[in-house]
């Protein structure tokens, strides 16, 4: 079964070198450090693809790794963090986990079932699911009540 993995995407706005600036991702929300200014996203779960899976690094920071106990690295790439792995030369864009479809599912409801108690067109509903358009609080919470769960379950 695939692992869950919660990323950051990490907004560095002040660094004492000027390479350190800009985006990354991480498996830890950002902390500011002496010389260091930025924020996180406040993270999204991704699946792993198999075989890999998290681990611990030699100084308790977590990490990806390979089936052999290899590091892996995270960058983005069009929005979405890229697995990489060194080891075998290969690059896995990780896909976000559709919470709301997720619930929807356990609960053996259709798409055109939610979308009808939420009043809402299919396609929409549809967009929600699949990450294209976010839905705003108070879709969430009324999406949320519908699947019997809370608003930060499905973020």
């Amino acid at each position: 079964m695939s692992e869950i993995v919660t990323i950051y995407e990490i907004h560095c706005f002040t660094a004492p070198e000027p390479g350190q600036e800009g985006e990354s991702c991480s498996l830890l929300p950002w902390r500011n450090q002496p010389g260091l200014r930025g924020s996180d996203d406040g993270g999204r779960d991704y699946v792993l693809p198999e075989p890999y899976r998290t681990g611990t690094m030699e100084d308790g920071k977590p990490v990806v790794i390979t089936d052999g106990g290899e590091p892996c690295s995270l960058m983005f790439h069009n929005e979405r963090p890229l697995l990489i792995d060194s080891r075998q030369r290969k690059a896995y864009l990780l896909e976000p986990v559709k919470k709301i479809a997720s619930y929807r599912q356990m609960l053996g409801m259709t798409l055109s079932d939610l979308a009808l108690r939420l009043h809402v067109e299919p396609k929409l509903l549809y967009e929600w699911e699949n990450l294209e358009r976010e839905p705003d609080e108070e879709t969430l919470s009324r999406i949320a009540s519908s699947l019997g769960c809370k608003p930060s379950d499905l973020r």
